[in-house]
């Protein structure tokens, strides 16, 4: 028998020139086209953990997430630029299927956590909603037999901020580095970031995914290992000398002091569904 529920998971990536101070109606992450059945799927659920900022909670905002299918293999168009009010033609109307809404007074946990925020449509809060959406892509228009492409984008309804302030000590030569970003100060790195994580400076500068850290550095994969990436777009460099290239050749990749280093993707969306 098939079981007649499923979760897709949403992880949209941020610019990480555009990653802090979203204000109201502002593109918090613009389409991300995510995998589901063929067919109508009933929403049932929405949640959504964030990370925090400079190393502490993030403040709990109404977020809207909207949800678009393609046109004749057509994408729709895009919301706007990250960070920017959201600014989109009157042609999106042929694309969008639905809505659904994370409420701010009911939907977040009461207590919440030291460096992140966790939210959940029907949580049981007096003001939490309970999503009533009926989804259906475009026919014919998944990566995989079965499958079909939903979009999925959200627009911020309150001041949000996935900085960090782990910043760089001095300037950084990446060319006569071993892997390791040390004398790192401002907010402890490992209130920041986790394992796992894909880390850009300033100016989308790439880092690499984090080996290990501890509170004043950062050790990044490149030995060519499994990557964790959960978007499946990050390769992790074969050697050292392809890791500190990565960027481009010569200086491409160096750090000026006082850079501060972004998680590119500090927001999960589960999406769970009824068949």
């Amino acid at each position: 028998m098939v079981n007649k529920y499923f979760t897709v998971e949403v992880v949209p990536t941020f610019d990480a020139t555009s990653i802090a101070a979203f204000a109201a109606n502002d593109v918090l992450f613009d389409w991300t086209a995510v995998q589901v059945p063929k067919g109508a799927n009933r929403l049932v659920s929405v949640g959504v953990i964030m990370r925090g900022t400079d190393g502490a909670s993030q403040t709990s905002r109404d977020l809207d997430l909207y949800f678009a299918k393609s046109i004749k293999g057509v994408a729709p168009v895009s919301l706007g630029t990250m960070n920017a009010t959201v600014a989109v033609k009157p042609g999106i109307t042929n694309n969008i299927i639905g809505m659904a809404n994370i409420d701010n007074a009911g939907d977040y946990g009461g207590s919440g956590f030291d460096y992140l925020q966790v939210a959940q449509t029907g949580s049981g809060g007096a003001n939490s909603h309970m999503p009533a959406v009926v989804l259906e892509a475009e026919p014919n228009s998944g990566t995989n037999v079965g499958y079909d492409t939903l979009y999925v984008s959200c627009i911020a309804q309150g001041a949000i901020n996935f900085g960090t302030a782990v910043l760089t000590d001095d300037a950084v030569d990446v060319s006569g580095e071993d892997g390791t970003i040390d004398d790192l100060d401002g907010t402890a790195c490992n209130l920041a970031f986790a394992p796992g994580d894909i880390i850009h400076a300033t100016d989308d500068i790439i880092l690499g995914e984090v080996a290990s850290l501890d509170a004043n550095s950062i050790t990044f994969k490149f030995s060519g290992e499994d990557s964790l990436d959960p978007t499946g777009n990050y390769t992790v460099p074969a050697n050292i000398a392809a890791w500190r290239i990565q960027n481009g050749a010569g200086a491409a990749g160096d750090l000026a002091n006082n850079d501060e280093l972004f998680n590119i993707h500090p927001m999960r969306i589960l999406l769970s569904f009824e068949k």
